[in-house]
């Protein structure tokens, strides 16, 4: 028994009962109230009939009625508008801080034996996620209905890092996007190292010099501070002619260099042949929001951002280590991941300021015109016959699984809804 139970359980009126005060008065729920997700009350203005009274206010539940006194209700004045006590086991009277006794309702005898059992083997098994044996009775419409609102509900999550960004770039959309899609280049281990390198550069500077690619790689390795070292390989010196003209034209200032990692890290995703990758995709355009806002297919996208290394690091994965030759291109799988984490959120959020359902349709719809992602958790739910289409679906199921199963809210969960009901 828990009290998110209790709560479901007064949300959804699931009584066996009529329902009657532990003093004999009868209850009649008009309202159940706003639940409360922050400190007070569990639920808001609440208007419930006790015998003859209609009665409007909060309602507080717990386990035990004691509780009460335990959590110091007692002494708290949030407390004194709180109209019934909504306990499973109503062990004592309980007072608010202005001497007010409290009307209690006793849901132990009030409950479906069934519905309890239930929900106690979904929070007490070890499957892979609690419904695991059940999953299989969801239909199809129940299963995707719920995969979408999953799927929005992860965009607002993703949302966030967009919209901070924008507020610390006073929404200059470019700015704010152009730092999103660098973070991304960094993956999680150089992330934050090439945002501060996308913060550290004007993009009209990058315009200006949109059409010549060494200069463009110039600025970047400068500011990355990847070009202070004297290295004897001509191109190295030749990038750092290039921008000590720059930096003094700019008055531009290098990042420090200790702050890139190469730990941990496959060679094809060291920050050097990140920072090449993301050279040529400013080579190829610049103002790349404006230009993302109006395609409309996938493999438009997809072709934008199939941008590869110029010749320099076909033998080499740091400017001062050689390798065999081979070509640095950004891969399908990190051009997916991008379009994912760095483009569609931005979409979404340009929607929503925008009051345009249409760049939040589009943004869902991308998202569909993708493959599905490869990974543990789309593995686990295809081996319950629930396999991702497209990454719309693998992304929600990731939402499913880690804010959802992984913390056992089977009873905010669409699924688990169904299967207890």
């Amino acid at each position: 028994m828990t009290e998110v139970f209790l709560y479901y359980i007064w949300k959804y009126q699931l009584f066996t009962t009529a329902l009657y005060t532990t003093e004999g008065e009868e209850i009649s729920i008009i309202k159940t109230g706003l639940q409360n997700t922050d400190s007070g009350p569990d639920f808001f203005n609440a208007r419930i009939k006790i015998a003859d009274t209609v009665w409007a206010g909060n309602v507080e539940m717990h386990i035990k009625s004691s509780d009460w006194k335990r959590h110091h209700h007692q002494k708290d004045a949030a407390y004194n508008n709180s109209i019934l006590h909504v306990v499973f086991i109503c062990d004592s009277d309980e007072y608010t801080k202005d001497g007010q006794k409290l009307k209690c309702l006793e849901l132990k005898d009030k409950i479906d034996i069934r519905l309890l059992k239930k929900y106690d083997y979904f929070l007490q098994n070890k499957n892979w996620i609690a419904c695991s044996s059940n999953l299989e009775e969801i239909s199809d419409f129940n299963w995707k209905n719920w995969l979408e609102r999953l799927m929005v509900e992860r965009l607002e999550k993703k949302s966030a890092f967009a919209e901070e960004q924008l507020q610390q770039n006073k929404n200059h959309w470019e700015k704010a996007f152009f730092i999103s899609i660098a973070g991304y280049f960094g993956q999680k281990i150089n992330k934050l190292p090439f945002q501060i390198l996308a913060r550290s550069i004007d993009l009209n500077i990058i315009a200006k010099h949109k059409d010549q690619l060494f200069q463009i790689e110039a600025l970047l390795f400068g500011q990355a501070g990847m070009l202070e070292k004297n290295l004897s390989h001509p191109y190295h010196q030749d990038l750092a002619k290039e921008y000590h003209f720059l930096s003094k034209k700019y008055q531009l200032t290098p990042m420090p260099y200790h702050l890139w990692k190469y730990m941990r890290l496959r060679p094809a995703a060291f920050p050097d042949i990140r920072i090449a990758q993301l050279a040529q995709l400013l080579n190829k355009t610049d103002f790349l929001f404006s230009k993302i806002l109006n395609f409309k297919d996938i493999k438009q996208l997809d072709l934008l951002f199939q941008v590869e290394a110029s010749s320099f690091w076909d033998m080499h994965y740091r400017f001062d280590v050689s390798s065999k030759k081979r070509i640095k291109k950004l891969g399908e799988s990190s051009r997916r991941g991008l379009i994912i984490n760095a483009i569609i959120p931005f979409l979404f959020v340009y929607g929503k300021h925008q009051a345009n359902e249409e760049y939040i349709e589009h943004a869902l719809d991308l998202l569909s015109q993708l493959k599905a992602e490869n990974n543990y958790i789309t593995k686990g739910f295809a081996q319950l016959q629930k396999p991702a289409k497209n990454a719309l679906e693998s992304q929600a199921q990731i939402q499913l699984k880690q804010y959802y199963c992984q913390a056992k809210k089977c009873l905010d969960c669409q699924v688990g809804n169904l299967l207890l009901k």
